[in-house]
């Protein structure tokens, strides 16, 4: 499968990165300002402000890392390194993630890129609860593969996420709802992984299952 990217696509992933981040950078500049202006006038919360923005922005950049750059292949790479980058990301929001307890055993060895993919693939469930839901990880298929199940009342994917993901939406066509989407399926595709969705909007579920070919 081709997996070269169009200039296009490069364009909307900086523009998402920035998107994420001028959020807790800005709260961090601002907080700095307060200090710079007030001096010790400014009190605590300028501090829980920049302390509060710093750790979302690194938390942020952490899963750019593994979900875009090389560090989501790095052979010391494990189950657990995942699971902990993605909590900490929900861990503001009004989502909330259960994984199956020994997922980490069954997947001590995994195939390359599959734990890049699997982080890829949470993002996009965490888009898919809009606001609040409930993560599902577990394994199937005998551990050959792993299912993210989405329920809430909204659970469903974005906007043309669906063709997106698929590889079916044409570059000039994608946007900032669809990128991640994009990206995602690329990812899995680069590495030899599939991935089924099923959607059952009307009972406020999805499922993802990651299976390698």
């Amino acid at each position: 499968m081709d997996i070269n990217l169009h200039p296009r696509v490069l364009e909307l992933m900086a523009s998402r990165i920035c998107h994420d981040l001028v959020s807790p950078v800005g709260a961090i500049s601002n907080g700095v300002e307060l200090i710079s202006e007030l001096g010790e006038d400014a009190g605590d919360e300028a501090m829980k402000l920049i302390a509060a923005s710093a750790r979302q922005a690194s938390v942020r950049l952490k899963n750019f890392r593994l979900c875009y750059g090389a560090a989501g292949t790095d052979k010391n790479l494990g189950f657990k390194d995942v699971r902990d980058a993605f909590v900490d990301q929900i861990a503001t929001a009004r989502v909330t993630a259960e994984f199956e307890p020994d997922l980490g055993v069954k997947f001590s060895m995994p195939p390359k890129g599959l734990f890049k993919v699997l982080l890829n693939v949470l993002i996009l469930a965490e888009e898919s609860c809009h606001g609040e839901g409930k993560i599902s990880v577990a394994a199937v298929d005998g551990n050959k593969g792993i299912k993210v199940t989405v329920t809430g009342n909204n659970a469903a994917l974005r906007d043309g996420a669906e063709p997106a993901l698929k590889g079916e939406t044409k570059p000039g066509d994608l946007d900032a709802r669809s990128i991640h989407a994009y990206m995602t399926g690329k990812t899995a595709a680069l590495f030899g992984v599939s991935i089924a969705i099923q959607a059952q909007k009307e009972h406020g579920r999805l499922e993802l299952t990651l299976t390698v070919a």
